[in-house]
C-alpha cells in the first residue's frame, strides 16, 4: 500500500510546482493524470507551467479541489443519498448552517439546489458512503494517477476523501510543505481540528508509521540564501523532524542576509533597496500604512529579491529573547521570511538579544 501514495515534504523554493510538471512531462503521453490544488491561483500556474513543459501530453487534467469532489462524488452519485436530486451549481459564500442536521438537505445546499462549499467535503463522504464506493472506483477508472500539490491546506471532511484516495489503487502523490500551512480549505470545519495546519504533519507520520504513506523530504531550496534558510529553520523545534534546509543560493548581492530596521531608517531602506514590504494583517504596522504592505498570507507562493517585515508581537519576542513562536506564529514568519532570495529587513527598534546587525544608512 505504502508504494502507491507518497508524500514529498518540501521547503520554500524547492520548485514544488516545477517537480510536479517535470513528472507529468517526463510520464507517458498515454497515462491519465489528475493534478488538485486548492486556491485558482495554483491552478492558473499549474496549467501554464504543463502547457509550456507537457504540452504534448493530451491526458493531464488540472482541478480545483472543490470542483474535484463536486465533479467526481456529489453530481453523479447524489441520488444514492437523496432521491431524484441533482445539484444546479455552486455556492461559494454560505456560512456553516449549524442549526442543519446531518441528513437534512437544506445543510449541503441553498435555496437554489446550489452546493454549499462549506458543507460539500461532509456531503462528498455521505454521497460515497450511499453510493458503496462509486466515486473511488470511477476515479480509478479514468485516471492511473493523482497529484495533489500543497496538500497542507486540506482540513476537515477533506482528510476523509484523502483517507479514501490513499485506500484506492489509484497511485497518490502528494506534495506540500507543513511549514507554510496558514491556509484551510475550510477553517470553520470541526472534522479532525487536531489535523488543521501543521497539524496535519501528525496525520501523515500516523500513515507514514501504518505503512499507507511514504514521506520524502525534499531540502534544497533555489531561492533562500543561507543567512534566510537558517532563519526560517530556526522558527520551528527540533521535534518536528524537520530536516535542515540547504541553500543553493549563491548569488551575492553586496546586502545579503538579516537586517534590523529602525523605525526612522525604514523610508531610507526601502528607498534604496525596495523591498517587499509585508505584515501579518491589516491590523498591524499602522504607522508604516505608506509602505503599501502585503500581508503574509497573500505573498505565499511569491518570491523577491528582498522583503521588509513588519513583526508581529510574538516575532519581536522571538528575536529579541529567543521566545518560543507557537505553530501558526512560526508558520506565518516562515512564509514572510522565505518570500526572499538574498535579504530579509525586520522593522525592530530595540534588537534585545538579536544576533541580527541593526542596518545603518
Amino acid at each position: 500500500m505504502a508504494a502507491n501514495n507518497h508524500l514529498t515534504l518540501a521547503v520554500a523554493g524547492s520548485r514544488k510546482t516545477q517537480g510536479i510538471v517535470d513528472e507529468c512531462a517526463a510520464a507517458d503521453r498515454a497515462e491519465r493524470i489528475l493534478i488538485l490544488t486548492y486556491t485558482s491561483v495554483n491552478q492558473t500556474e499549474l496549467r501554464d507551467r504543463l502547457a509550456r513543459f507537457a504540452g504534448d501530453h493530451p491526458n493531464i487534467e488540472v482541478s480545483g479541489w472543490f470542483s474535484f469532489l463536486l465533479g467526481n462524488f456529489v453530481r453523479p452519485f447524489l441520488p444514492f443519498l437523496y432521491e431524484g436530486a441533482r445539484s444546479k451549481g455552486f455556492d461559494f459564500n454560505s456560512p456553516p448552517q449549524q442549526y442543519s442536521k446531518v441528513e437534512d438537505w437544506p445543510r449541503y445546499f441553498n435555496e437554489h439546489g446550489e452546493a454549499r462549499k462549506v458543507h460539500l467535503p461532509q456531503l462528498a463522504v455521505r454521497v460515497e458512503e450511499a453510493s458503496a464506493g462509486a466515486g473511488i472506483r470511477r476515479l480509478a477508472r479514468i485516471y492511473d494517477r493523482i497529484f495533489i500539490d500543497e496538500v497542507q491546506d486540506l482540513c476537515g471532511y477533506d482528510l476523509e476523501i484523502l483517507n479514501l484516495l490513499m485506500k484506492s489503487s489509484i497511485p497518490v502523490n502528494m506534495v506540500g510543505d507543513i511549514r507554510q500551512a496558514i491556509l484551510a480549505t475550510n477553517e470553520r470545519e470541526r472534522k479532525n481540528k487536531k489535523f488543521m495546519y501543521m497539524g496535519i504533519w501528525k496525520k501523515f507520520k500516523a500513515d507514514e508509521k501504518s505503512r499507507r504513506l511514504k514521506i520524502d523530504q525534499r531540502c534544497q531550496t533555489w531561492r533562500c540564501s543561507s543567512a534566510i534558510a537558517s532563519l526560517a529553520d530556526s522558527m520551528f523545534e527540533e521535534e518536528w523532524g524537520f530536516e535542515p534546509t540547504i541553500s543553493m543560493n549563491e548569488r551575492a548581492t553586496g546586502h545579503d542576509g538579516i537586517f534590523l530596521i529602525k523605525s526612522e531608517h525604514v523610508d531610507v531602506y526601502m528607498e534604496r533597496y525596495s523591498p517587499l514590504p509585508l505584515r501579518h494583517s491589516a491590523g498591524t504596522g499602522k504607522s508604516f500604512e505608506h509602505l503599501g504592505f502585503m500581508n503574509f498570507g497573500k505573498a505565499k507562493g511569491l518570491g523577491r529579491e528582498r522583503v521588509l517585515i513588519y513583526p508581529t508581537g510574538p516575532i519581536t519576542q522571538f528575536l529579541q529573547k529567543g521566545t518560543v513562536l507557537k505553530h501558526q506564529q512560526a508558520a506565518n514568519f516562515y512564509v514572510a521570511v522565505t518570500r526572499a532570495e538574498q535579504s530579509v529587513g525586520i522593522i525592530l527598534d530595540t534588537p534585545g538579544q538579536s544576533p541580527y546587525p541593526v542596518w545603518v544608512p
